[in-house]
């Protein structure tokens, strides 16, 4: 008689208790992430495409950012399986993290089309958006309950403001202004 040794059935853990305001907090951070990616790809490229980064800046990377705020998942936190230690990613994928830590490899190069006041505030958008996956995993019951990633989303919002002084077109600037309306934000 041969006997077969069945894997042993796999335990399903059940559901994660939310945080008091956090299906709210993760609905603000997704609007701030389509917001700032809009604003990303309105930045004006030259027509060559700002080679070799522009259309990288508008196209794949302000996917990232619009990603990495989508996708936040404060169940994906830090924790202790085993006694071994283990980061948590927020829900955000390795890829786009890697595509947000590209930035600084590429803002030297936008210097002839991007005025320092948009590199600056590419700068704030993409280092909010890092800054907010380790900060969620970190302890998350913490950042949705005392506000801190409402902050972090209130900082993508200021960086991504309609600019003053005719930086940005006038439709640009009225669509922003619009989206931001009707998404709650001002």
């Amino acid at each position: 008689m041969t006997r077969l040794k069945l894997p042993d059935a796999q335990q399903v853990d059940p559901p994660r208790e939310l945080w008091e305001g956090e299906p709210e907090a993760l609905a603000e951070a997704a609007a701030a992430g389509r917001r700032a990616a809009a604003w990303m790809r309105a930045l004006p490229v030259p027509e060559d495409g700002g080679l070799p980064v522009g259309d990288w800046i508008v196209g794949g990377l302000a996917d990232a950012v619009e990603k990495a705020m989508g996708a936040l998942d404060p169940g994906d936190c830090d924790g202790m399986v085993d006694g071994k230690v283990f980061e948590g990613t927020s829900g955000v994928d390795a890829a786009t993290m890697e595509t947000l830590s590209g930035l600084p490899f590429a803002l030297p190069q936008s210097a002839d089309w991007l005025s320092p006041d948009e590199q600056i505030r590419l700068l704030a958008v993409v280092g909010t958006v890092t800054a907010t996956v380790p900060l969620l995993a970190n302890d998350p019951g913490t950042v949705i309950m005392r506000g801190e990633l409402s902050r972090m989303c209130a900082i993508l919002t200021h960086a991504t403001r309609p600019a003053l002084g005719g930086v940005h077109k006038p439709d640009v600037r009225r669509a922003l202004e619009a989206e931001t309306t009707e998404q709650g934000g001002g």
